[in-house]
């Protein structure tokens, strides 16, 4: 009857997270020889994890098998909120998924539940609380969605939308900022993106939710002087007037059409706008100089300095870090915020995963995803590293796939890390290894060699002062 003292300790866990947090789970089952794979082989053969896959708000329910422990069993599931998990407790494959624990004699030993959404870096209560308190809803859905739009992420944009409008966004404001946006990413994103919101209003209507329509924007007068108008708009938003005379039609458009029509629609302000506008632009490598432009235009128009700064913070969370990067840059030119650049990697090519189950042994964050094979990929945020390890009876192989880092072997100096750096580490030698000080950092790692009874041995946290060191 191990699974329901197990699921007691769970029930008091989960009263402590917010309702509206995302959780990640991680359970570490301990087992009989062999009886670990049989029990994952009968809950997928018997369709018991794909039922619980498709509960609503269900983000992965996946199962891994420890290097360190061949015989026992990893469970990551992570749930969109609290309400998603509760709709998994009350479903009948929770006793059916404990009845086949029981079946082939699995104990819980370690329980670990985390929200991967909140910060973690420094100061991290600081930080959320400055983004949900200086950022309406409303106005953090417009970032997002604009955004991503841009980079061109449709899933995430999908997501993006259905909160957006479930925080009071009405259908109005996301129709005309994916529209505006045409005007700094092209018809075919904004067209995209316009498809989109199109199917996510479809589902809710079809799922009974009521978004709100709000409100269409007035008709402009008869006589409405565009180029007059869009004038004054651009001279308010640069700070001074401004011709483009190197291509007149190109002034013309932007004068009479963007600022002009676009920015007299006024289902949108100026500083909602101008959020869309700032928000877009992150997500656009190589227009750093408009970004910083329209940094400085955002502020003309209205958008607080602290709306301004808390927009990175949310762009990480929602959209990725190169977005953040980009903004936080920007900021530091037009604000004289102190900044150091830092460098990032995309997510979109090797994931992230969910914060390391092995974090006990990090200094810093670090986060994990169990690829096929028995490849894993590990991703450290900059200055993240694991301690002092030796690894008996087996040798670790490391593949740098992203970013910058640092390996070392003890009493030998650090070796730089970067894509394409292979490094097979002999049994038995102590060593660390993490991401550079300006740098996020990505390796896949996989065992080799592995010889009965392989383990590995955590020792001492790598200083700060020999960390420093490293060059």
């Amino acid at each position: 009857m191990k699974h329901f003292k197990l699921f007691t300790v769970i029930a008091l866990l989960i009263m402590a997270i917010p309702c509206n947090a995302q959780l990640t789970i991680n359970i570490r089952y301990t087992a009989p020889k062999g009886a670990a794979k049989k029990y994952v082989q009968e809950m997928e053969k018997s369709g018991i994890a794909a039922r619980i896959r498709a509960v609503e708000g269900c983000i992965r329910y996946d199962y891994f098998f420890p290097a360190d422990d061949p015989d026992g069993l990893l469970l990551i599931d992570e749930w969109a909120d609290q309400a998603a998990l509760d709709r998994y407790h009350a479903s009948p494959m929770m006793n059916e998924a404990a009845a086949l624990r029981e079946k082939y004699k699995l104990g819980g030993r370690q329980i670990r539940m985390f929200n991967p959404l909140a910060p973690t870096t420094v100061q991290p209560e600081k930080k959320t609380q400055t983004m949900n308190t200086t950022l309406t809803p409303r106005r953090q859905g417009l970032a997002v969605i604009a955004s991503l739009e841009a980079k061109g992420d449709q899933a995430g944009l999908e997501s993006a939308l259905s909160e957006a409008l479930k925080n009071g966004l009405t259908i109005s404001e996301a129709k005309e900022a994916l529209s505006q946006l045409y005007a700094y990413t092209g018809f075919p994103r904004s067209l995209n993106a316009l498809g989109t919101l199109q199917k996510v209003l479809a589902r809710r209507e079809a799922a009974g939710i009521k978004d709100n329509p709000g409100q269409d924007a007035d008709t402009l007068p008869a006589d409405y002087d565009a180029l007059k108008q869009g004038t004054e708009v651009q001279t308010q938003l640069t700070g001074k007037p401004f011709n483009y005379d190197f291509v007149p039609a190109t002034d013309y458009y932007l004068k009479a059409h963007l600022f002009g029509d676009i920015f007299a629609r006024n289902n949108l302000s100026f500083s909602d706008r101008e959020i869309v506008t700032v928000s877009a632009i992150s997500a656009l490598p190589g227009c750093e100089p408009q970004l910083v432009a329209h940094v400085s235009g955002a502020r003309n128009m209205g958008v607080t300095d602290e709306e301004l700064r808390a927009l990175p913070s949310l762009l990480e969370e929602k959209v990725g870090l190169a977005e953040a990067e980009r903004l936080r840059g920007a900021l530091a030119t037009v604000l004289g915020d102190a900044h150091t650049t830092v460098q990032t990697v995309d997510f979109s090519v090797w994931p992230k995963g969910v914060l390391n189950p092995y974090g006990q042994y990090f200094t810093g964050n670090s986060y994990l995803t169990q690829l096929d094979g028995g490849l894993a990929n590990v991703t450290f945020e900059p200055g993240c590293r694991n301690n002092w390890h030796i690894h008996h009876g087996a040798v670790q192989v490391l593949i740098c796939v992203a970013g910058r880092g640092w390996y070392q072997e003890w009493g030998k100096p650090a070796v730089p890390m970067t894509p394409g750096t292979v490094i097979a580490i002999p049994a038995e030698i102590k060593h660390w290894h993490g991401a550079a000080a300006d740098s996020w950092f990505q390796h896949l790692t996989y065992h080799t060699a592995v010889q009965e009874g392989s383990s590995n041995e955590w020792l001492e946290p790598v200083t700060d002062e020999l960390y420093q060191a490293a060059k």
